[in-house]
């Protein structure tokens, strides 16, 4: 086991370094890193780079961040905790959608399609939370592709790759030092789903992926038979949070699990009830490619249920620690069967998926668990020595093992 003095050094010299790893294409502008273990005693953080393209402010430790899908267990933890409550039936997290009431039937049905046959009425809450429904995600699948099968990139007729072609008069606006013009997608503030516009693709997530050339006609697998990361998914899970604990998405995120974690510094920035003024501290940007998100002022809305949250290093260890603690559920069996990890067919990067969490392993060959997220947003625990560690490096699709490096390190001391 480090000192605290080995560990701060370490942690010094690794972040440091970061944004050095990047490319001249695909630079790293900035990054940080919190590492404790908290029945040691020991934390470390470090902090490196610029904030923000639109300022020269350091990026310091509590800077906060996009965490983007890193908020999936958060949106798991709600599940489970209205399971607890008796909120979703006898069967638990095995209850069907098509029981739960939150979608009407016939449009569950039409979530989940393989040449022409509906299995939606086959998908249960399990098979969501663990991203075993055979759903597509609509963030950057379409119903032709999957993301990275066109060009590298997200499908043309995903969320994403609909709002690909705007960014560059987006960004062309901002180096001008003027708004975005109006009309583009990359400023569309969206809201989880309109039952009023259902094949409206503008309407909310869901309405985009059950709209025309998009996802929901061509699921994957049966449900149960495989593995494909999906944040429809997600999407779904957090409108049933609403439906099943009577509050907003926003509301139940700090009311359940920011409350009894301690976490002072997240908020969340989607379609939310709450004025998040009081928790808003500095936020870096996060780049996608050459563009800054944040300074440029793009919407990052769109990732409902299954992304949405700013937060802060700090914060993201506070939650982990205070899940595994067992602060955020009534019995140790749900925290159990909440950690219970499977290896599905197609589970591909990942060592194992739990539920709402995800398993990788480390260059060294050691098993963490926890989530990551599109901007470069880590939240991991090592079971094997106690550390837990957050950050980012806000880019996406560069150096996806950064945090798993810095645990391989730290495991070394």
């Amino acid at each position: 086991m480090p000192s605290a003095r080995q560990l701060q050094d370490a942690l010094d010299r690794l972040v440091a370094a970061l944004p050095h790893m990047g490319s001249a294409e695909e630079p790293i502008h900035n990054a940080v890193a919190v590492v404790e273990h908290p029945g040691r005693g020991l934390r470390a953080a470090a902090a490196a780079g610029r904030m923000r393209d639109d300022s020269d402010a350091p990026m310091a430790i509590g800077t906060q961040f996009h965490i983007a899908s890193v908020v999936k267990p958060m949106t798991a933890t709600l599940i489970f905790q209205a399971a607890e409550d008796g909120l979703i039936g006898p069967a638990g997290i095995d209850t069907k959608l098509i029981d739960t009431g939150v979608l009407a039937p016939y449009l569950v049905r039409r979530l989940h399609n393989i040449h022409g046959r509906s299995h939606g009425a086959d998908i249960t809450l399990r098979h969501l939370l663990t991203h075993t429904s055979g759903l597509r995600d609509g963030q950057v699948d379409d119903g032709e592709y999957l993301a990275g099968g066109y060009i590298g990139r997200a499908a043309p007729n995903s969320l994403s790759g609909r709002r690909w072609p705007d960014l560059d008069a987006h960004m062309a606006a901002y180096r001008s030092n003027k708004g975005p013009p109006p009309g583009l997608r990359t400023t569309m503030h969206w809201k989880p789903w309109d039952p009023a516009r259902p094949d409206d693709p503008d309407a909310g997530v869901l309405n985009f992926y059950l709209a025309a050339h998009t996802a929901g006609a061509r699921a994957l697998f049966p449900p149960g038979h495989g593995f494909h990361y999906s944040d429809t998914a997600f999407t779904i899970l957090a409108l049933l949070a609403e439906n099943l604990l009577g509050a907003s998405f926003a509301r139940l995120l700090h009311d359940r699990i920011y409350l009894p974690c301690g976490m002072t510094d997240s908020y969340y920035i989607a379609d939310s009830d709450l004025d998040p003024t009081p928790w808003q501290r500095d936020l870096s940007d996060c780049w996608n490619g050459p563009y800054p998100l944040v300074s440029a002022g793009f919407d990052l809305s769109n990732d409902w249920g299954g992304g949405g949250v700013v937060a802060t290093a700090s914060d993201l260890n506070r939650f982990l620690i205070g899940l595994l603690a067992g602060r955020l559920f009534r019995r140790q069996g749900t925290l159990a069967e909440m950690t219970r990890f499977i290896a599905p067919p197609g589970l591909a990067s990942y060592a194992a998926i739990g539920h709402g969490l995800l398993g990788f392993r480390s260059p060294a060959g050691r098993f963490l668990f926890g989530h990551s997220g599109a901007w470069g947003a880590k939240m991991l625990y090592d079971p094997a020595n106690g550390f837990f560690y957050s950050g980012t490096i806000n880019r996406r699709g560069v150096r996806g093992e950064w945090m798993l490096e810095i645990a391989d390190a730290v495991a070394a001391l």
